[in-house]
């Protein structure tokens, strides 16, 4: 049957629409200001960028963020950014909420102010017209954020009970006796607990951002898009079971040692490739079903680089 169904990517054509001087450097100088106000929050996320492997993919959301608004900045027959009072309001109430925040001690709400903040800013100096085309790479700083503590301690019990119960009949589908007690998988006389960090929460958050950065910058069409935003809960929970499997064989044929080693440093590493090569599966699956529809064409340079630099830092 067929090839990916694609639609053509928007490109910056040589006459593209450009804001004026007057325009740059008004949007310059309030970035400038925001991103000072915003310091102690931008250092805390480049912390947790630089030391937690679980956010390492963060470092790199802002350059794919800069790509997408690239590939989708306005053509020579589109309106040029243009500045507008109309985005004003909308950014005083929003630093608003942050100011509340920090007087409340709401630290991670006042740090996503900043994804919410720069679409104000987009619509404050280029206008509402520009704000709708650049959407998708605003929406896509959300990623830069850490998983809010709340969110992680409701989702990460359910997340582990299910990560320990799909590896074990993994394990038992392949002929290995083991036993599940809670969240303790007992592989002969080893003993392998499903710890919080390795409920697959942190996985499911890297290969999000993978995934969208994909059908962000290359361009599939609509019915593939969806398909690949489908399978996003799918894959990270198979490879999640699939390191926990791994480790209880390292655990019962090599030992404790040899199955902690394994799962703080080689499964980590193979956890995004692994949920990458099913990913092409998938898409290798959808242009076989699709066949008649065109191929999807090479995009730039930068594209390939930043998201093979994103697949391989997002460690787990």
């Amino acid at each position: 049957m067929n090839k990916l169904s694609t639609s053509p990517p928007p490109q910056l054509a040589p006459g593209a629409a450009r804001p004026s001087t007057r325009t740059l450097a008004i949007t310059l100088g309030v970035a400038v200001t925001l991103a000072w106000s915003y310091r102690a929050n931008l250092d805390e996320l480049l912390k947790s960028w630089t030391t937690n492997p679980d956010y390492s993919h963060g470092i790199l959301v802002v350059p794919i963020a800069l790509l997408i608004a690239w590939r989708l900045w306005p053509g020579p027959d589109d309106q040029s950014p243009r500045p507008t009072p109309w985005g004003v309001m909308p950014l005083v109430l929003i630093l608003a909420i942050r100011a509340w925040s920090y007087q409340s001690g709401e630290y991670w709400l006042e740090t996503a102010t900043l994804v919410p903040v720069v679409a104000a800013l987009v619509w404050t100096c280029g206008g509402f017209s520009t704000l709708r085309r650049l959407w998708p790479a605003v929406a896509f700083l959300t990623f830069m954020l850490t998983i809010p503590g709340q969110l992680d301690a409701k989702l990460s019990l359910p997340l582990q009970r299910l990560a320990a119960r799909g590896s074990c009949s993994l394990l038992r589908a392949t002929g290995t006796w083991v036993l599940i007690e809670g969240n303790v998988i007992h592989c002969g006389p080893e003993r392998l607990e499903v710890a919080r960090a390795c409920s697959g929460l942190a996985m499911l958050a890297s290969l999000s951002a993978s995934i969208c950065a994909i059908i962000l910058v290359f361009p599939f069409g609509l019915r593939n898009r969806l398909v690949l935003l489908g399978s996003i809960v799918p894959i990270a929970l198979l490879c999640n079971v699939t390191r926990i499997a791994a480790t209880a064989w390292c655990y019962q044929y090599f030992g404790s040692e040899a199955g902690h080693a394994f799962a703080h440093d080689a499964a980590g590493w193979l956890m995004m490739p692994l949920a990458m090569l099913m990913v092409g599966l998938e898409l290798a699956w959808l242009s076989w079903l699709f066949e008649n529809a065109p191929a999807a064409p090479v995009p730039s340079r930068p594209a390939p680089v930043l998201l093979g630099a994103m697949i391989m830092g997002a460690r787990r």
